[in-house]
């Protein structure tokens, strides 16, 4: 199958590379709004056709497949025209703005009988699979904290008085919506939806989220994630039991490994392959797609939805309002 990428960043470029290595699908072309900077990506991706014009780049009939890494408050207007121009979807995180948004994304997919996909490694990670199999190991849980501080390169242009987006309300940005997506992601993978979602967060001027504590109520558990955009720290996760506990090394964004530690043993598991950092996602996707298998991609987007829903929750306890909310 054709991949067509929207977006010529470093992201974008990583699903690119990732199509070497998967058998099933090949990076074909890629939009961008200059040609320029669509030509020097297309080169260094080694992808063939170059566009600068949606209409014409989402009416290609070769186009099986489009990828939308551009802008957080672009996704859900770019994947809704390339549903309505008969593409399957995959969507980088965060799938969308808001709950709404999202809803009638799938429900647009479901009506055109189309594919659709919110772009999140961790579900396809085989490191978080085995966890899920292992988490019994250490009994009953009773307290989950997360960390991911990871200090954005566009955190300075912000002080020197710049307005870089994923920075600013009007394209859904900040701490919560980047790093934050990926420990809620982790959370409800292992223990679904919670009850009651807060979310404690320093704001910059301008509205946005710099970071902040998000703290996730079950019936018998609350879980505390931290995620910051303007620091850097040790990122882990703990998941404490009865029996004992599990750290997951390097925070929630996939493929990391993690050590089981009881009384009886300790245990360290990384079963990852050698692939790149999107060649589970993208091999899972294309087999989905490939075999048509609308189950398996009902359970990524029902995860998917509950992600949006706690990020609502979150945005609502925080003040936090994006254009797109309006």
């Amino acid at each position: 199958m054709n991949l067509g990428i929207i977006g010529t960043g470093g992201i974008a470029l990583m699903m690119a590379k990732a199509c070497e290595e998967v058998e099933k699908v090949h990076a074909y072309g890629c939009y961008s709004r200059t040609y320029e900077k669509g030509k020097s990506f297309a080169n260094e991706a080694n992808i063939d056709f170059v566009y600068t014009d949606m209409e014409e780049f989402l009416s290609d009939e070769n186009i099986d497949l489009v990828y939308i890494a551009s802008p957080n408050s672009l996704h859900y207007f770019q994947a809704e025209d390339a549903l309505k121009h008969g593409k399957s979807v995959i969507v980088e995180k965060p799938f969308c703005s808001n709950y709404r948004q999202a809803k009638r994304l799938v429900d647009l997919a479901k009506e055109k009988d189309l594919f659709l996909f919110e772009s999140m490694t961790i579900q396809h990670s085989l490191n978080y699979r085995l966890l899920k199999e292992k988490i019994a190991e250490i009994g009953k849980i009773k307290e989950v904290q997360c960390t991911y501080l990871q200090y954005s390169r566009k955190y300075k242009d912000l002080l020197d008085g710049k307005n870089p987006n994923v920075f600013t309300n009007e394209y859904s940005g900040g701490a919560l919506m980047d790093l934050g997506i990926y420990k809620i992601h982790f959370v409800i993978g292992l223990f679904g939806e919670p009850k009651r979602v807060t979310y404690y967060c320093r704001k910059h001027e301008n509205g946005v989220d710099l970071g902040g504590t998000l703290v996730l109520e079950y019936e018998d558990k609350v879980i505390t994630a931290l995620a910051a955009k303007d620091l850097n720290g040790n990122n882990r996760n703990i998941i404490a039991g009865e029996k004992g506990y599990i750290i997951v090394d390097g925070g929630s964004n996939g493929r990391k490994p993690f050590g089981i530690y009881t009384e009886e043993k300790q245990e360290h598991f990384d079963v990852e392959n050698d692939g790149s950092w999107f060649y589970n996602e993208l091999k899972d996707i294309c087999d989905i797609y490939d075999q048509k298998d609308r189950e398996a991609m009902d359970i990524l987007l029902k995860d998917s939805l509950i992600a949006m829903r706690v990020i609502d929750m979150a945005k609502e306890s925080a003040g936090i309002i994006f254009e797109q909310d309006r």
